[in-house]
């Protein structure tokens, strides 16, 4: 072997030990490996079916997933799916909760500037507090203008006119 070994890959998801049949469905136990693998597994649909045991992970895949040899696997792919986007979407209340704990957690350990940028956040997500930046591009050469010439151009850029100066900027 050349080179260095290899790191162990963190797994993204505990893989069960053993798949038992899908009642709900009617679903195999490879059946049910290949529904967890496809959708939680972080798999494509080649390498799902080899890590659930088909002999021929290819095939078995295309037959798996076009709709028509195993209606009820494709089924019980759409429902696990729904249920992942259902679990891990992002909601206001989510959101909300997850800030809450971080300041509290942050508040009783110290670390005060987590704690007020969590509060900033929570402020902004309930609409308490809004950021607002404006970039202007003046294009001036500023080294070569007088003090009139200045006010003028600032007048132009920001929509003011001669009138809308304090008499002691003039």
């Amino acid at each position: 072997m050349v080179g260095r070994p290899k790191k162990p890959k963190d797994k993204i998801v505990k893989v069960p030990g053993q798949f038992d049949k899908d009642e709900e469905f009617g679903l195999t136990e490879m059946q049910t490996a290949f529904v967890f693998h496809y959708t939680e597994g972080a798999s494509s649909q080649t390498d799902a079916a080899r890590k659930a045991g088909y002999e021929f992970p290819s095939a078995a895949a295309n037959k798996l997933l076009n709709g028509k040899d195993y209606p009820n696997v494709v089924k019980a792919i759409s429902v696990k799916q729904e249920e992942l986007r259902q679990r891990y979407a992002i909601t206001p209340q989510k959101t909300g909760t997850m800030l809450w704990k971080i300041m509290e957690t942050a508040y009783e350990n110290g670390q005060y500037n987590a704690a007020v940028s969590a509060i900033k956040e929570l402020n902004q997500l309930g609409g308490l507090s809004i950021n607002r930046s404006q970039s202007i591009n003046i294009n001036a050469n500023l080294d070569s203008m007088n003090k009139d010439q200045i006010k003028e151009r600032l007048g132009q850029i920001l929509g003011a006119n001669g009138s809308d100066y304090d008499p002691k900027d003039r």
